[in-house]
């Protein structure tokens, strides 16, 4: 079954639709290797995928606990690349969460962003992880 077609536009462009929601997400090389460099590039479409994923699991599990969970979020900084190996080496994902979590379900969501989440769990780079609680 397929979830989602991309296509490539061309100038390093390549709009991948997602079929269920037709929602589109495009990515643009950098300007630096001739791409259009208007949209995020691949890597760091893959840092948001990292955080979306850690947030997700943190919303659910609070969900579970009827802890509210909404506002929360992430800021994704830039992701560094070993050019030789082509890899990315390291992610950096600040997140921020409410003051009003006490020390438990910090544990809780640090254990969840550290250890269980399935895109963090695949990914070899290096997760910088810094949470904020305000």
């Amino acid at each position: 079954m397929v979830i989602t077609k991309a296509i490539y536009q061309g100038k390093g462009r390549v709009e991948a639709t997602h079929l269920k929601s037709e929602v589109m997400v495009t990515t643009d090389a950098g300007k630096a290797v001739g791409g259009l460099g208007e949209n995020q590039n691949p890597v760091q479409l893959l840092g948001n995928a990292l955080a979306a994923c850690v947030l997700t699991l943190m919303g659910l599990q609070a969900e579970r606990g009827c802890v509210d969970f909404a506002g929360c979020y992430a800021e994704v900084g830039e992701c560094e690349e070993d050019m030789e190996k082509l890899t990315v080496t390291r992610i950096p994902i600040t997140f921020h969460l409410k003051a009003n979590f006490d020390e438990k379900q910090r544990k809780k969501f640090e254990y969840i962003a550290t250890k269980a989440c399935f895109v963090g769990n695949t990914l070899t780079a290096e997760k910088v992880f810094t949470f904020v609680y305000d």
